[in-house]
């Protein structure tokens, strides 16, 4: 099978300018986590297609807009997440709720300031949903709301995520490659032999079953047997796991955000930031299950720093391949082409070139 991305995809900085504003403008997005949003002020910031966003809990409801003051465009939180007022770090303006300035410093000192012209200056509004213990916004008012959007895979994702206990690992890259060449080399098993001989390898995942949640997938492989025999001595410290899975699970949310699992033990969530055509911020978490409060082992801190070793081995033997694939999408025109294992390669080639030729 042949690819359905030209080389030009990776690096054209108008495919670049062309997906930031139809698909990242018009698509539901991961934003941050409900335990960052937990209180009053609290607040989480992200860009998403060229724009800054926050969200904020006011007095327990979710409100997502444009973090940009409309007085001078200064960022209102400049922050990643924290806690404060939604005010302007600049000339000290301040927003309610809804998203109106109601804190104008030296106020008189501004001519025209009617009711009607507060309104005017109100925060643009994005649409902001919960799935387990993730928050997602969206800047478009047409698009599905997100149960509609996650469709058959919404449930998974409440699963997998409302089992997140404590976080064992959090690494940030800023990797040298187009961010679609870094997902699909996450929806493949074929390079795994070749780039992760010592460490994904030898979980033996190669074979598997592939499923598809439009425009998401999913992919479920087993342990060879010398693994399993070997996890299954630890398993019963895990009994009271909530995610019961056996062996790899990884779960793609179209476009940018990848949910794994090894046996429901341990969770690697991942997302794919696009800075430019030849940048992409990547961030990698790994979070523990919960058990039961009452379960203390030796052997989970065990599992867990095998686990975080583990993942920052695969994390960084991709990072190099993947830069070096970018390097040379840079110089061919060439198409490439697709093995029935890499299957969610070509299903996430079609997803995007759909929304982006539909939505044109």
């Amino acid at each position: 099978m042949q690819t359905l991305f030209s080389p030009a995809l990776y690096h054209d900085p108008e495919v670049f300018a062309r997906e930031q504003s139809l698909l990242f403008g018009g698509i539901w997005h991961y934003v941050g986590f409900t335990h960052e949003l937990a209180t009053p002020n609290d607040f989480v910031t992200r860009d998403i297609g060229g724009r800054s966003v926050l969200v904020q809990n006011f007095d327990g409801t979710l409100r997502a807009y444009t973090n940009v003051c409309s007085h001078r465009f200064n960022r209102i939180h400049a922050a990643c997440k924290g806690n404060g007022k939604l005010r302007c770090g600049y000339h000290g303006w301040m927003y309610d709720a809804e998203g109106v300035p109601t804190v104008i410093p030296k106020r008189p000192r501004f001519e025209g300031l009617t009711p009607e012209k507060l309104q005017s200056l109100r925060l643009e509004s994005w649409r902001v949903e919960v799935c387990g213990r993730l928050v997602f916004v969206c800047r478009s008012l047409d698009a599905p709301g997100l149960r509609e959007f996650l469709g058959a895979s919404y449930e998974t994702v409440e699963r997998m995520t409302l089992a997140y206990g404590p976080l064992i690992d959090e690494d940030v890259l800023m990797i040298h490659a187009n961010w679609k060449l870094l997902i699909e080399n996450s929806l493949e098993s074929y390079h795994v032999h070749f780039v992760h001989p010592n460490s994904f390898d030898r979980l033996g995942t190669s074979a598997g079953i592939f499923e598809w949640q439009s425009p998401h997938s999913s992919w479920s492989a087993d342990l060879n047997a010398q693994l399993n025999a070997r996890m299954e001595k630890f398993m019963a410290v895990f009994s009271t796991r909530p995610f019961k899975v056996s062996g790899y699970f990884h779960q793609l949310i179209f476009p940018n955000l990848a949910l794994a699992t090894l046996n429901g033990t341990s969770f690697s969530f991942q997302v794919y930031e696009p800075q430019s055509p030849d940048l992409t911020r990547f961030t990698t978490m790994l979070f523990q299950t919960q058990v039961d409060a009452a379960t203390k082992s030796a052997v989970i801190e065990t599992l867990n720093q095998s686990a975080k070793e583990f993942n920052r081995v695969v994390v960084h033997e991709d990072k190099d391949i993947c830069e070096q694939v970018h390097l040379g999408a840079r110089v061919t025109d060439k198409l490439g082409l697709l093995s029935d294992e890499e299957l969610r390669v070509l299903d996430f080639q079609k997803q995007y070139t759909d929304w982006i030729d539909l939505k044109a």
